[in-house]
């Protein structure tokens, strides 16, 4: 039956769906638009500029005797207010208030401790869940108690602190909300920021500066007064009508006659996107996930679930003063699309002065840079594993398991064992009809072998950690579990299906029955805000995991630095 707009939206602050409880299937749902704002209210495509979050400075930076440097950033996790629909405030939870968070830039091999506060509400001011967080860095290698472990939770007037080893080559990373069964929510409230690593390889090859634009994409709708409306259609995923590109809606962004760099990540808590330009020119797919890919790769269009990154460099040089080329959205199957969800920004060309310093500021580069994910052979495998992901009575599960399971187990339950620095092939079914699941697994990069018996997508042809596995594909991954021992997560970036309840995790190197040194929830605990943290409370990595300290450190340990990548081979399609 068709559905109004009003039972298609879960008004913020009301916390209920549509009438009498009323759960919308996504076949029903056809209203031209989701939110309830008045039309004066509603945002028209391309009438704001695009603002780039600012870059978040640390607080202090020491260099230690090994001659490399930690710098300390501290961000406070607020509720606030945002201007993004006209006449209107919308409240928002923000790193620092901001919405999306403040970018963080690094280069490899700098140490950053990050002190995370939680001086949000007790309560979120809509839907009534308790504020605890967990801060996940989305792309790095960290060890587990400083990997946002969905029960590691920071409550009200607490303090984590983590640490982040930034060994890994160049890359675009996020940090997000992971609390356990409310992440969706409380990343669609604005707990998202982007973070970039910096190598001398990327540096010396992509545009960097004001030309290395970060585009965090998103999608909302929202109430009659503003406020973000929250329906995840039981579970099953939302989507919103309104497409937001850094915070602002449908913005346009003026551009030199010259080649852009731009960090997509696709922040959608549901909806994926298969972005093209309006003039159906090609891009150029230089990274993905776990940064540069061995050669760069054109297309027209590409596929990006949630959580996904993906840096592309569009040359406006072949455009004339004056023109507006557009990013659009063609869609995917089961998505929910409304009147402007085929529009995501524009760009509009200037006849300004052309800044022609930097690198592939005016030709594109092909040969790009290796990586350890890239490298592997489906030869180097010790082990297969298959995987299904499916809806069980209702239930999501990821291998026959859900995260609640996991919990009841006392957090030993794992899909998988494998040893440090083995190789594995695993093979992951989708198996739950009418939808589409981006699986994300934490620690490691993966190389995509196959989708349904055929070669990758040519735009996903580099190291990853999160993979669109469509309506009944079989992706294979192949994939080494290096640098960390300890549990990690694995689970559906549809985050309203993480939630309830598609997450499990596995163990690298060690055995979930014995003491864990790193284990994720006890190591490292939080402390109230302002106080020194209780000593003892550091984590050790066994010395032979890689490049390791002994196990009788009183301090975590990461890997040794990789060596810098290099420019790699050209892959044959």
């Amino acid at each position: 039956m068709p559905v109004s707009r009003r039972q298609a939206l879960q008004i913020g602050g009301v916390g209920i769906i549509g009438a009498m409880g009323l759960a919308v299937p996504l076949s029903s749902v056809s209203a031209k638009s989701a939110s309830l704002l008045d039309p004066r209210n509603m945002p028209k495509p391309y009438q704001q500029a695009l603002t780039v979050p600012p870059v978040l400075k640390p607080k202090s930076t020491v260099v230690g005797t090994d001659g490399k440097k930690t710098h300390l950033y501290h961000i406070e996790q607020t509720a606030g207010m945002a201007s993004i629909v006209p006449g209107l405030k919308t409240p928002i939870l923000g790193y620092n208030g901001s919405f999306p968070g403040p970018t963080i830039k690094v280069n490899q091999g700098e140490r950053i401790k990050l002190e995370m506060d939680n001086v949000l509400p007790l309560f979120h001011p809509q839907w009534g869940y308790r504020l605890d967080t967990s801060t996940h860095l989305h792309g790095s290698a960290s060890l587990p108690q400083f990997d946002g472990y969905a029960n590691d939770i920071t409550g009200r007037g607490m303090c984590k602190d983590y640490e982040y080893p930034n060994f890994q080559p160049a890359r675009t990373l996020w940090y997000h909300d992971h609390a356990v069964h409310n992440t969706a929510q409380s990343v669609y409230s604005g707990l998202a920021g982007q973070y970039h690593l910096h190598d001398e390889v990327e540096q010396n090859l992509l545009p960097q500066g004001q030309y290395d634009v970060p585009l965090t994409v998103s999608d909302a709708m929202f109430a009659r007064n503003g406020a973000l409306g929250y329906n995840d259609n039981t579970h099953s995923g939302l989507w919103g009508d309104v497409i937001l590109v850094n915070g602002a809606p449908w913005p346009y962004m003026k551009v030199q006659r010259r080649i852009y760099r731009f960090r997509i990540l696709n922040a959608s808590i549901s909806r994926s996107y298969r972005f093209q330009l309006s003039t159906g020119d090609p891009v150029t797919v230089v990274g993905t996930d776990g940064g540069l890919m061995p050669s760069a790769q054109q297309v027209t269009s590409w596929r990006q679930a949630g959580a996904e990154r993906y840096e592309i460099l569009i040359d406006f040089s072949k455009y004339p003063a004056g023109k507006r080329v557009e990013l659009r959205n063609l869609s995917n199957k089961n998505n929910v699309d409304y009147d402007n969800t085929g529009r995501i920004m524009a760009f509009d060309v200037t006849g300004d002065p052309v800044d022609t310093s930097g690198p592939a500021a005016t030709v594109m580069p092909t040969l790009l840079a290796g990586s350890t994910a890239m490298s592997l052979t489906p030869s180097q495998s010790v082990k297969t594993r298959q995987m299904r992901l499916k809806r069980d009575n209702g239930i999501w599960t990821i291998g026959g398991t859900t995260w609640d399971e996991v919990i009841k187990s006392g957090y030993k339950k794992v899909l998988a064992n494998p040893d440090l620095n083995d190789v594995e092939i695993w093979e992951v079914e989708n198996s739950s009809g009418g939808w589409f699941h981006p699986l994300h697994i934490h620690l490691v990069d993966f190389q995509i072998l196959s989708r349904n018996g055929q070669a990758p997508f040519a735009y996903e042809r580099g190291p990853k950690d999160v993979v669109y596995v469509g309506e009944g594909e079989t992706v294979r991954l192949l994939m080494k579990f290096e640098h960390n021992r300890g549990r990690y997560m694995i689970h559906c970036h549809n985050l309203p299906h993480e939630d309830h309840d598609m997450m499990g995790q596995f163990s690298v190197g060690y055995n979930p029955n014995e003491p864990d040194p790193n284990d994720p929830i006890e190591a490292v605990k939080p402390h109230p805000i302002g106080q020194v943290p209780p000593a003892g409370g550091a984590a050790t990595q066994p010395a032979e995991s890689t490049g390791g300290g002994g196990g009788g450190s009183s301090e975590p340990t990461e890997a040794a630095a990789p060596a810098a990548p290099q420019p790699a081979a050209p892959v044959t399609p």
